[in-house]
């Protein structure tokens, strides 16, 4: 069933995509750019496959979102965040609309969830589960902030 399943197009490689000028009518790189050394090559190349009038979007997250935990998670540097992200997709095109969220919208009833939740945010699984045991405040509502970016080429 998998193998006849119609699949997205993903490529690796977001610095040098293998498709001709305007070759498409949207492109969306969505929770991807902050994982790249260098996002503007990225954002510059999805300008580049589209057409007049084409629509990119991206988002991130802000580097604020889930202040509730601030205590239990450091922030490292991003290269792509909320923040940044209107400047970099800025930087290849003109037309930018940006859409930001701030509310609680996660809601961990238990210990348990917490754990998965900083587990499913990069914190290894053995430390996930020593943070969350510190916490007794349940349920706890996670403040999301971020940003969705929206281009037009």
């Amino acid at each position: 069933m998998l193998a006849a399943a119609p699949c997205p197009a993903v490529w690796a490689d977001l610095s040098a995509l293998p498709f001709d000028d305007g070759s498409f009518g949207a492109v969306a790189s969505l929770w991807v750019l902050y994982h790249l050394a260098d996002p503007r090559q990225a954002v510059r190349e999805a300008r580049r496959v589209l057409r007049p009038g084409g629509l990119y979007v991206t988002s991130a997250t802000s580097r604020a979102d889930a202040p509730e935990l601030g205590d239990l998670v450091t922030r490292g540097d991003s290269t792509f965040d909320a923040e940044n992200a209107p400047d970099i997709v800025g930087s290849a095109f003109d037309d930018l609309e940006v859409v930001r969220w701030d509310a609680p919208l996660i809601r961990l009833p238990d210990r348990e969830a917490l754990a998965r939740y900083l587990y499913g945010h990069g914190v290894a699984q053995e430390r996930a589960a020593d943070l969350a045991a510190t916490r007794d405040n349940f349920p706890l509502t996670l403040t999301k902030r971020g940003a969705l970016v929206y281009a037009r080429a």
